[in-house]
């Protein structure tokens, strides 16, 4: 029975990234957590997460943008192996807090300007991709990828701000999200955290991405640019809210 739960959580959560190219991990881990843990779900997302970052990097590889990429993945690889280490011991729920308070509050803006017509979106005109600012996002990104397994929004959000829309964004995203995770795959086995316990779940969860994310990829071209937006940073307002309270109690606990 938890088998077959957790299969049904893995066809929700990558079909939902196929669609939007993100969210995967972060509706994934709450829901396989109580089941295996929360660093065993941590772990098997990230790793479940390579599959899922290839098939949108091969559908839509022709979109990448190499200069957002490498800016990106310069510094994200390096922190994504750093916070792996960290993993071991580190506690977490500080970094969820602020990273949900982080998350809700940028995307409550932001859904606000696209409500409010403050927003144009430009397919044609690109803003700079060459932002120093893009090493902070990509260290970040990989930090806390490593640590939560659930940080896509930051790349999102660098995403956004940079022009990059729909299946730019998708692919953009997916590009950068296989990179990482590639870099951390050694190390899960180097340090012996990977839950051998749960190779039957790890092995079953491939076959159910690889179908989830081929049907949420048809879905994606029928939901025009904005609203594709708008479903994002709606997404993403929910998301930081799951965050924010789940780690407040966790902390309250701790007292």
């Amino acid at each position: 029975m938890i088998i077959y739960l957790s299969l049904i959580a893995i066809f929700i959560s990558s079909m939902v990234y196929g669609v939007i190219g993100f969210g995967d991990a972060l509706i994934l881990i709450p829901i396989i957590t109580p089941i295996i843990g929360i660093k065993n779900a941590v772990i098997l997302v990230n790793l479940w997460g390579i599959l899922t970052a290839l098939l949108n990097f091969i559908k839509y590889r022709e979109l990448l943008d190499k200069g957002y990429c490498i800016r990106i993945v310069s510094l994200g690889i390096p922190a994504t192996i750093f916070g792996t280490f960290l993993l071991i011991d580190i506690s977490l729920e500080w970094i969820e807090l602020i990273f949900g308070i982080f998350i809700f509050s940028y995307s409550t803006l932001k859904l606000y300007q696209y409500s409010k017509g403050q927003e144009e979106i430009e397919l044609k005109e690109r803003l700079n991709t060459t932002s120093p600012l893009i090493y902070a996002g990509g260290f970040s990104y990989g930090l806390l990828t490593a640590l939560i397994g659930a940080a896509g929004p930051l790349n999102v959000a660098m995403l956004e701000k940079t022009g990059h829309y729909r299946e730019n964004f998708i692919g953009n995203f997916a590009a950068i999200g296989f990179s990482l995770s590639i870099a951390r795959l050694p190390f899960y086995f180097i340090t012996d955290i990977f839950p051998y316990d749960l190779i039957l779940l790890f092995i079953l969860g491939f076959p159910i991405i690889f179908l989830g994310t081929k049907f949420g990829q048809k879905l994606t071209p029928k939901i025009p640019v904005k609203k594709f937006q708008v479903i994002v940073f709606c997404f993403l307002i929910v998301i930081g809210l799951k965050s924010i309270i789940t780690s407040i109690i966790s902390l309250i606990m701790y007292i």
